[in-house]
């Protein structure tokens, strides 16, 4: 059963906290931004306040940390079973989603494997931050 106050608000914390800092390590210079954009087809990042977006994509890694948070608790599993977890859900359900999305709008493979990469990569660190802690 879910017991909301038991989660570890830390932890949480934390894991949304590392999710996001893997994603602008992920698209900065070092990783994938040239190819991001060049998929994209774009010269620059996208549009809009810079502080805006970052507070957007902060709150959002929170929810995800959160969400597995709450999948973690409900399901308490070992550190093992939680990763797989993780890796079922970002190929097999975040990519498989991203991928329709993608083959209807006709984007190509790489840019698909840049978002769905990133996917598992993030939702490991966040599980197992989440496991550990």
């Amino acid at each position: 059963m879910l017991d909301i106050g038991a989660l570890n608000y830390l932890a949480i914390l934390s894991a949304g906290a590392a999710k996001f800092l893997v994603g602008r390590i992920w698209f900065s210079k070092i990783f994938f931004d040239t190819l991001w954009l060049q998929e994209l087809g774009v010269s620059n990042k996208p549009y809009g306040s810079f502080s805006n977006r970052l507070l957007t994509k902060f709150g959002l890694c929170l929810l995800v940390s959160f969400s597995f948070s709450v999948l973690l608790q409900m399901l308490a599993l070992d550190v093992r079973s939680s990763i797989a977890v993780a890796v079922i859900i970002a190929i097999g359900i975040t990519s498989a989603q991203l991928g329709l999305s993608f083959s209807d709008e006709g984007r190509n493979v790489k840019l698909f494997l840049i978002y769905a990469i990133q996917s598992v990569a993030e939702f490991v660190i966040v599980v197992l931050i989440l496991s550990l802690m």
